[in-house]
């Protein structure tokens, strides 16, 4: 562990870059044409990047969810004749544009570099990217649920396009869902009206992959091998879903899940009840009748349920999956995979360094203080001054090292983006479903995306951020280009970590194993808790030493779980 602490520290020094353009090969491939779906034929358009692959936007997948059908579950969409145009992206769920005080890099990485775009409750739309020539080439498929809790964010963010994986052979399906208020609101009357409610954005997501079901061999792709995956809250959309009664796992083709900052395994899902209080709590925080109809609801104009600006609607609009007892039956998602839900599916999840806390400032002593609050008992079983050694110069940062390690579950950092949660996860899924547990893989991203030297000491420093919550989109799907955003000058290594990266994710997409030619060896997480540290070295690890063991005793501990020796 002390060599693995050496490595993470070495990042601090974050030296000059090379510039360089990502280069993008011509291909001479013809595109798929025209598709035919089940409500009518559609166009796509020619990826800016690769001519083969071809963009399909905005499909409709169910209809438009206002007036009457505001708070309802998802309707299939109208049909049309003629051919669907489907060259312009759709607007997404209702929000704001501004993600409020302290929120870069995504502010400017993700979110406000460019074009807002339009927001409607119009929004139930999927986009397609595909490199396929013909229907049924039976080619992998990728469902996409963006981040941004389930709240903000939307399916076609820069970061996050399918251009490259489809490239590679995947069909890859971003969706644009309800979010917040529209997405997420339990109320008595909805639950009178409806016999539950709430989980309108879990539906929406059934109902793209029910779309997907019956049209994406049109697209080229393989309805039997479906793999979906999200980033922070776009896991707990995924999560979510295959738990669901609606979805039971691989009989639904559903073979692999990937979920990027956060394995969402201890998440606790509100009772009915309890989602209706928040519901009404947020209409009389808005100045509303919570007891007003359904029809005087729906009648509203949405912007009446965002409040008075981002920082109101991100500290009061409802967000919470509810155990509704249609669309979710169970407390926790960990009692959703006691019940069997997730067996059989192979799922690769990780996290990046840095981001389970923010930047911190604290000297030795403060260091030590803290862990003996956090370990309790722990603290002198460990002999922790021994085993870990620090001066006030590095303090902070072997904390922050820790954090994203595990050992920190206990004082506030986030549990779902802590390294040891992922890599225990494996061997738990071997000792409930043994033989019929799918195969399993873990990483720690510890690349630091490239800031400019002028903005040294400033809050988008690397060595600020470091491996920053959703920087690893980028890579993953490789869409680095220069100039994309402004801020970020990448360099050579960049484009060639992105290119690994990405053939990585389309490998496990295709066959639920990321390993294959040209790729280091990323071992199964399973009884020796391996993992795959990806940043500007690629090494797994599989060290379980007193410090590994430490932290694997504290995250154990606070969920109560037994692992088998």
């Amino acid at each position: 562990m002390k060599r693995l602490l050496n490595m993470s520290l070495m990042l601090m020094a974050v030296g000059s870059f090379v510039f360089a353009a990502g280069v993008r090969s011509p291909a001479s491939k013809t595109n798929i044409g025209v598709v035919k779906t089940a409500y009518g034929d559609v166009s796509g358009v020619p990826s800016d990047l690769y001519p083969e692959v071809t963009i399909f936007k905005g499909v409709p997948y169910a209809a438009p969810p206002v007036g009457d059908l505001r708070w309802q579950a998802p309707q299939d969409p109208a049909s049309w004749t003629g051919v669907r145009a489907c060259d312009t992206y759709a607007a997404i769920s209702p929000q704001y544009a501004d993600q409020g005080a302290g929120s870069e890099p995504w502010k400017t990485d993700f979110y406000n570099w460019g074009a807002f775009p339009p927001v409607s409750e119009d929004c139930l739309y999927v986009n397609i990217a595909t490199a396929a020539q013909s229907p049924n080439e039976k080619r992998p498929v990728y469902i996409w649920f963006h981040g941004g809790g389930l709240r903000h964010g939307w399916s076609y963010e820069p970061e996050s396009l399918g251009d490259t994986l489809a490239k590679k052979g995947i069909v890859v399906v971003f969706v644009g869902q309800r979010l917040g208020v529209f997405g997420y609101m339990s109320l008595p009357q909805l639950t009178a009206e409806q016999g539950h409610s709430g989980n309108y954005g879990l539906m929406d997501q059934i109902k793209a992959l029910e779309w997907v079901k019956k049209n994406i061999a049109a697209f080229g792709g393989d309805p039997e091998n479906i793999t979906l995956g999200g980033q922070s809250g776009g896991t707990t959309k995924a999560a979510g879903m295959v738990s669901s009664p609606l979805t039971p796992g691989p009989q639904h083709g559903i073979k692999n899940m990937i979920f990027e900052s956060g394995i969402k395994w201890f998440d606790t899902f509100k009772d009915q009840a309890g989602g209706e209080a928040d519901g009404q709590k947020y209409l009389s925080h808005l100045g509303i009748d919570p007891n007003a109809s359904l029809a005087s609801l729906r009648s509203l104009d949405f912007k009446v349920f965002l409040g008075k600006d981002t920082n109101d609607y991100v500290a009061n609009t409802p967000t919470n999956m509810i155990n509704d007892g249609y669309s979710l039956k169970y407390s926790t998602i960990a009692d959703a995979i006691t019940a069997g839900e997730w067996k059989g599916i192979n799922i690769l999840s990780g996290t990046n360094l840095g981001e389970a806390i923010d930047a911190v400032k604290m000297t030795a002593a403060e260091f030590y203080a803290a862990y003996q609050k956090g370990l309790g008992d722990l603290y002198d079983q460990y002999d922790f001054e021994s085993l870990i050694t620090v001066t006030d110069e590095n303090a902070a940062d072997v904390y922050r090292i820790l954090a994203s390690h595990g050992l920190n579950v206990n004082l506030g950092a986030s549990y779902s983006r802590s390294l040891m949660v992922n890599r225990v996860f494996g061997p738990y899924m071997k000792q409930i479903y043994g033989s019929s547990a799918g195969t399993y893989y873990t990483y720690l991203f510890s690349h630091f995306t490239p800031s400019s030297p002028e903005e040294t000491g400033t809050i988008r420093d690397s060595r600020n951020f470091w491996a920053w919550h959703s920087s690893e989109l980028w890579y993953t799907f490789a869409t680095l280009q220069q100039g994309i955003p402004p801020a970020r000058p990448w360099t050579t290594y960049d484009f060639q970590l992105a290119e690994i990266m990405s053939s990585y994710w389309a490998n496990f997409i295709r066959t639920g194993n990321p390993n294959g030619p040209g790729l280091s060896t990323w071992p199964e997480t399973d009884a020796g808790y391996a993992y795959l540290d990806i940043g500007d070295s690629i090494v797994s690890h599989n060290e379980m030493d007193k410090l590994n063991q430490l932290i694997r005793e504290v995250v154990l501990s606070k969920w109560g779980i037994t692992l088998n020796k």
